[in-house]
């Protein structure tokens, strides 16, 4: 059975005085497994908001279906598209062209679009990419789909073996021509398997022309593109070494192919983790990470801020950290977002200790602490030694099922005001919100709590503005761990302004 349930708005169960955060939820009963993550949209001419569900159903067979979301068809609850699609379709996106978003697919040879009006696939343009055959396995959302060059109109981006394959949006909403950044893939060949994989594509200004290039990065060096006049780049990269001691990819694939045959005692590993504009300068900065391992239970790791620099018609990094987030214990999961509004982007990472004696006390009682630390950027482009803001949650696990309960974590606006707020798991079916302050402490210390119904994996749940009013929303999705109703089913919680 496909049907959205409209409830009425839950009412959060906090103390009066706090300006709280509401919800209306959608459930959304989609009669197949929704495995993939939800994508939302306006696909319709009358500009109403639509989410976009993929899984596979009892049988096995691949699922999607789009379903409206703004309570217009309350009284007739099924979905305006519900496809079967073949092997051919291999991955989806939704992306704007020109002045409407679109559900756009990728099959061999070619891109489509799902035309509501003609209610068919329609082709959009022939393409060469790495995707060279029906798929096997199950179809995936892919980002191909999205502005590269900061100029407000989405672009098409796919993956090829010889490298991206770019098509610039034009004003008038056509695709340019393409072009193919060279040496933007990689190619592996391990016991007669060739596999291909496509670098993270980086965008900023890296040659202060006031255009937006390209690069990817290499190693300890970046591939840069650079942005030509009439909407194109250069198909050959300039080699821009970094000077940082970072591993080359080389020693990087030697690790990780030969991880158990490694001595891991004073064992020391950087790498990029990131590469993107963090003060808000327009240049690239670089998030390296280094692990320092005194054996398998006692590993620590430390970020590192290199800041992009100018230095005549170059873009220079120094081997010196500009800020350094070292802690006792393994860091994970860094994220880089503006969480008090001021267009830099703050560090979100969480901690856990991993020694001998910790695992053992962890096995025993099925339980790992984890802590959420929060570095505010300051107005001269550093972070400070310590957390500006520190929450903690537990991780749960059973040594005998072998099931893992992992909490949600969000950091998003839901109140409108500009700041992002922290929502975090602090039950089975508990959410608390902590609202974002203006003050240097980042959220406030009273939280407001929600009852709903929460995966046991906290990374099924996302933050996005589905109904596409300014505010952030929740995706609440569920798994087999959850049951088998629940796996058919996705929950909505819409922020009321």
């Amino acid at each position: 059975m496909r049907s959205i349930l409209f409830s009425l708005a839950i009412v959060l169960a906090a103390a009066a005085t706090a300006a709280e955060p509401g919800f209306s939820e959608i459930i959304i009963a989609a009669g197949f497994h929704v495995e993939q993550p939800v994508l939302a949209a306006s696909l319709s001419d009358d500009n109403a908001r639509h989410v976009v569900l993929a899984g596979r159903d009892d049988d096995h067979q691949q699922r999607l279906a789009v379903y409206r979301v703004d309570g217009a068809n309350e009284d007739s609850p099924q979905p305006i598209l519900s496809l079967a699609p073949g092997a051919n379709l291999i991955a989806y996106d939704v992306g704007r062209l020109g002045n409407r978003d679109a559900l756009f697919f990728i099959e061999p040879g070619r891109i489509l679009r799902y035309d509501f009006t003609l209610n068919g696939l329609v082709a959009v343009v022939d393409i060469r990419t790495i995707y060279g055959q029906d798929r096997a396995g199950a179809i995936v959302p892919i980002d191909f789909f999205r502005d590269i060059n900061q100029d407000d109109r989405d672009d098409l981006v796919v993956p090829d073996t010889a490298g991206y394959r770019v098509r610039l949006q034009r004003t008038d909403g056509s695709l340019g021509d393409e072009i193919l950044l060279r040496e933007s893939s990689s190619m592996t060949v391990s016991s007669g398997i060739v596999s291909f994989e496509s670098r993270p594509l980086v965008s900023g200004n890296m040659n202060f022309d006031a255009l937006t290039d390209l690069a990817v990065w290499r190693g300890d060096s970046l591939r840069v593109y650079a942005q030509l006049p009439g909407a194109r780049f250069e198909g050959r990269p300039q080699v821009v070494p970094l000077g940082l001691d970072l591993l080359s990819e080389a020693e990087m694939r030697t690790l990780q192919n030969n991880r158990g045959a490694v001595d891991q005692r004073e064992l020391t590993e950087k790498r990029i983790w990131s590469i993107e504009d963090l003060n808000d300068d327009q240049l690239p900065d670089i998030l390296t990470e280094s692990t320092f391992s005194e054996g398998v239970f006692d590993k620590r790791n430390e970020f590192g801020l290199h800041l992009g620099r100018m230095d005549g018609d170059r873009l220079v990094y120094r081997e010196t950290e500009d800020a350094q987030l070292a802690s006792e214990g393994l860091q994970f999961g860094l994220i880089g977002t503006d969480i008090d509004g001021d267009g830099k982007k703050d560090l979100v990472v969480r901690k856990v200790r991993l020694t001998f004696g910790r695992v053992i006390r962890a096995l025993l009682s099925g339980n790992v602490s984890l802590q959420l630390h929060f570095f505010k950027m300051t107005a001269d482009d550093n972070y400070s030694d310590s957390a500006d803001y520190v929450a903690k949650t537990n991780v749960r696990f059973s040594v005998t099922s072998g099931q893992v309960d992992i909490p949600a974590i969000e950091v998003a606006d839901f109140d409108g005001d500009g700041r992002k707020d922290l929502v975090m798991q602090t039950g089975r079916n508990r959410l608390s919100f902590y609202h974002g302050v203006a003050t240097e402490h980042l959220f406030s210390k009273d939280e407001v709590d929600m009852d709903v119904i929460l995966p046991r994996n906290g990374a099924l749940v996302a933050a996005e503005d589905i109904d596409g009013n300014g505010n952030a929303d929740l995706i609440i999705r569920y798994n087999a761990a959850d049951g088998n109703d629940s796996a058919h089913t996705v929950r909505l919680l819409l922020a009321i302004q």
